[in-house]
């Protein structure tokens, strides 16, 4: 959506749709910088530093999401900061997600695995072990391993199920660009995989394969 802010055009997202993952990881930092609220403060006094932190708070986000200088928002008349503060509001909203199975950018199609489970190799077990690491990184807060995680569990069509990790690091940059709504699905998809049964299950049957190939298991 577009604004006019002090004679400047200024386009704003209007969805995760239009928001890549870069541009989320910088707000993120943002916002981590920003000064907790005393919940001891009380009175007037308390009340006007709080106003007076929430003032800053948002003129370093309209900073952002506008790119005008904290001069140039300091003039724009407060309807219209408050207009545009009400259309970033989905920023602060939960994100439902979507199933999906595939997605593209840069015309190159990638997909989610359909049967983790199945079908696995040690390939999969060594892809696994990758993605609990990450996962732990991720729930310490460390936003930064999102791309490297669809870059290590997204493939394109007929690719083998292990790639080199000068692939995954080139796809990880690449998956910066991606909207945060595709971003959020695929999240949403690896907290379905539990890592730990995951990887323990693989053990099993790569275990049991090779006890095939020895001869030592028989044959159903």
């Amino acid at each position: 959506m577009e604004f006019i802010l002090n004679e400047t055009k200024v386009t704003l997202p209007d969805s995760w749709n239009d928001v890549n993952w870069k541009k989320f990881k910088g707000f993120a930092d943002l916002v981590k910088g920003f000064v907790p609220r005393s919940e001891e403060s009380e009175g007037k006094a308390g009340e006007l530093d709080n106003a007076l932190m929430d003032l800053e708070d948002n003129t370093k986000i309209l900073c952002y999401w506008t790119g005008l200088s904290e001069e140039n928002i300091s003039m724009i008349d407060l309807d219209t900061a408050n207009e545009v503060m009400k259309h970033l509001e989905f920023l602060n909203e939960k994100y439902d997600p979507i199933h999906i199975e595939k997605f593209t950018l840069e015309e190159e199609t990638y997909f989610l695995p359909k049967e983790f489970m199945k079908k696995s190799s040690f390939g999969r077990y060594i892809e696994a072990e990758q993605l609990d690491i990450q996962s732990n990184m991720l729930k310490e807060g460390n936003l930064g391993v999102l791309p490297r995680q669809i870059a290590i569990l997204c493939k394109k069509e007929g690719e083998e199920e292990k790639i080199d990790d000068a692939i995954i690091d080139k796809r990880a940059r690449l998956f910066e660009e991606l909207d945060m709504a595709t971003i959020w699905d695929v999240a949403f998809f690896l907290t379905k995989l539990e890592q730990k049964l995951m990887i323990h299950s693989l053990i099993s049957l790569e275990m049991e394969e090779m006890l095939k190939q020895e001869g030592l298991l028989k044959q159903q």
